[in-house]
């Protein structure tokens, strides 16, 4: 028996606001928080899996999820690990 690992990671954003008044918004929107399997991370942005498609196989194929920009970022925290047993 072997097990893989995938870890569980949450991203807290902020994106920009829009509108289409001409007074500007009184609040800046508030924080995201998004919590999933990391596909791809680098300099410019993270790709964030909220479900998945997982099979016996090493490979998580993103059903959806986000590209969070790199800038957008507060806050990025691994918090464990998922664990499936295999045969």
């Amino acid at each position: 028996m072997t097990k893989k690992k995938n870890p569980v990671c949450t991203i807290l954003w902020q994106d920009a606001a829009f509108s289409f008044d001409k007074k500007k918004p009184l609040e800046i929107p508030a924080p995201n928080l998004t919590t999933g399997f990391i596909i791809e991370a680098n300099d410019n942005f993270t790709f964030i899996a909220t479900n998945v498609h997982y099979s016996n196989s090493d490979k998580l194929i993103p059903i959806d999820g986000l590209i969070i920009p790199e800038k957008a970022t507060l806050e990025f925290r691994v918090i464990g690990n998922y664990n499936e047993s295999q045969d």
